[in-house]
């Protein structure tokens, strides 16, 4: 029994890590075997390549619910200069999680970049109490 109970708290622990890592929602979608890949892609900023295997994953309608995978989408197509629909998915991922760290975090920086000083400053309000990297970040980009 010892063994059961541990055997599953490990397993907790290690799916709980992994979901961490990347992400902050606690959406319960299960992502895409290819999720992993895309992510190193975005770290390597092969963001044209990134974009294409989102679009093909948001084809399935339960990840177009995902506020993670929208997040990512929208970065990827904010660093291709595509802020308009960079927003527009940002958007999407904050209507579905209003206090997504990492959408609130990169569209204050989609406000900096399309220089909408005040909006970016807005949304560094609302991270301001989560005591997160994200509020930091989003911080020092407005302060560059």
């Amino acid at each position: 029994m010892k063994k059961i109970i541990a055997f599953v708290s490990l397993l907790f622990i290690l799916t709980t890590s992994i979901y961490a890592a990347g992400t902050d929602s606690s959406n319960e979608v299960v992502k895409p075997s290819s999720y992993t890949s895309i992510l190193k892609m975005i770290k390597e900023e092969k963001y044209e390549e990134s974009i294409k295997a989102l679009e093909e994953i948001l084809k399935k309608s339960k990840y177009q619910k995902d506020p993670d995978i929208l997040t990512h989408y929208a970065f990827a197509l904010r660093k291709t200069k595509n802020f308009s629909k960079a927003e527009e998915y940002y958007l999407k991922a904050l209507s579905i999680d209003s206090q997504h760290r990492g959408a609130l975090e990169y569209i204050g920086e989609l406000y900096v970049d399309t220089k909408r000083l005040d909006l970016a400053n807005q949304t560094l309000k609302k991270l301001e109490n989560c005591r997160c990297s994200e509020y930091a970040e989003l911080k020092n980009y407005i302060n560059k």
